[in-house]
């Protein structure tokens, strides 16, 4: 542990390394992530096209085995000395504690990579720019720092309450805070996807709006494409501006959508993904199209909102019974029966206990309506 703090203070401190060091090591590292995420998009495809190929088997009978490559370059753009200086000394204090903690704990991520599995697949959905190696040496690092300050915060509190015996059961403490950190890192970039592909479908029909109306106005898809990534849709920007990139490097505008979908889980960017691969294929008014598509995804979040409303107002009639009227009722009926036969029929104990159940069931009941609620 002495050698981890020692190295660790050294870290921090470090000043010494050249620009062209520290240059080489970010260009070193963003190729290892680019590698890392072509390998994924890669495997990514590869499975959504063997389950395709499954299933038209089954139903055709007739169909044969189809395997593509994909390449994804990292997009380098040659930068001048004197914006590389400024941008080293624009990097964030968060940064270097990254880059200082995970390579501190970079020699400890072989055990826990089993327990990572299909991280970089992760990371890739997440669009976390980092290699998998890193984040979970990372996570490791975090953890084990967590559970030191937890184990140490345990043993004070603990040691002034119940005495020295305390001390040991604090330290002991740290360890169930470590496997929690653990497991909250491990299942960050899942959560992450989630929460931008909520943000997507948010944004999609009036991105689609857009989209047809730049077509309308006459300019071509990839200018459209590149007119949105440009504009404040939030996430759906970013993954329009990252298909640019991808189909700068030599992608087909059908590969970019494909690996759009895997990132992104929405019925509106399938829809309009498969009507603008169609269109070019086939050719038609893809303007229109795109305009009844928005239309039907707003549609579908207006939909979801009134059944949202139609919940909330049953969960709100079953949270007022649960918190307000059922204690009340229960009260007064110990109260009256307590009255008629001279003493309370069961103990207060068993009473509390009531109270606490019903404001169980009372923060349950908020809890799932806030997990109702749509993302529009």
């Amino acid at each position: 542990m002495v050698n981890v703090l020692m190295r660790l203070i050294d870290r921090v401190g470090e000043g010494t390394l050249t620009q062209a060091e520290r240059t080489y090591r970010r260009a070193a590292e963003l190729s290892l992530v680019f590698k890392e995420q072509d390998e994924v998009a890669r495997t990514l495809l590869d499975k959504k096209k063997q389950e395709e190929l499954d299933r038209k088997r089954e139903m055709e009978e007739r169909l044969s085995m189809i395997k593509d490559a994909v390449s994804f370059e990292v997009d380098t753009k040659e930068k001048t000395e004197e914006e590389l200086v400024r941008e080293e000394l624009e990097v964030a204090f968060t940064a270097r504690l990254v880059n200082i903690i995970s390579d501190l704990f970079s020699g400890y991520t072989k055990g826990p990579s089993s327990f990572f599995k299909n991280i970089q697949e992760d990371l890739y959905k997440a669009n976390i720019i980092m290699p998998a190696s890193k984040y979970i040496a990372l996570s490791v690092g975090v953890s084990v720092i967590s559970a030191v300050v937890a184990g140490i915060l345990f043993s004070v509190l603990l040691t002034l309450l119940i005495g020295v015996s305390g001390t040991v059961l604090g330290l002991i403490m740290g360890v169930p805070v470590f496997f929690l950190v653990l497991v909250i890192a491990k299942s960050r970039p899942k959560s992450k996807v989630k929460g931008r592909s909520d943000q997507f479908s948010r944004e999609m029909p009036f991105a689609l709006r857009h989209m047809a109306t730049q077509l309308t106005s006459g300019s071509g898809l990839l200018e459209t494409m590149r007119s949105v990534s440009n504009s404040d849709y939030g996430v759906l920007s970013e993954e329009f501006q990252r298909a640019i990139m991808e189909i700068e490097r030599g992608a087909t505008v059908e590969e970019s959508f494909e690996r759009m979908n895997l990132r992104i889980e929405s019925p509106g960017l399938k829809k309009a993904s498969r009507q603008i691969i169609s269109t070019l294929r086939t050719g038609g008014n893809l303007a229109n199209t795109l305009k009844i598509i928005a239309e039907e995804t707003a549609r579908e979040m207006r939909m979801k909102l009134k059944d949202y409303i139609q919940i909330l107002n049953t969960f709100t009639l079953m949270f007022m019974f649960g918190a307000v009227i059922a204690p009340v009722l229960i009260t007064t009926l110990v109260i009256a029966m307590g009255i008629a036969m001279g003493g309370l029929p069961m103990p207060p104990e068993l009473m509390w206990i009531l109270y606490f159940a019903f404001f169980g069931a009372s923060l349950y009941m908020s809890f799932m309506v806030k997990r109702f609620e749509p993302k529009v």
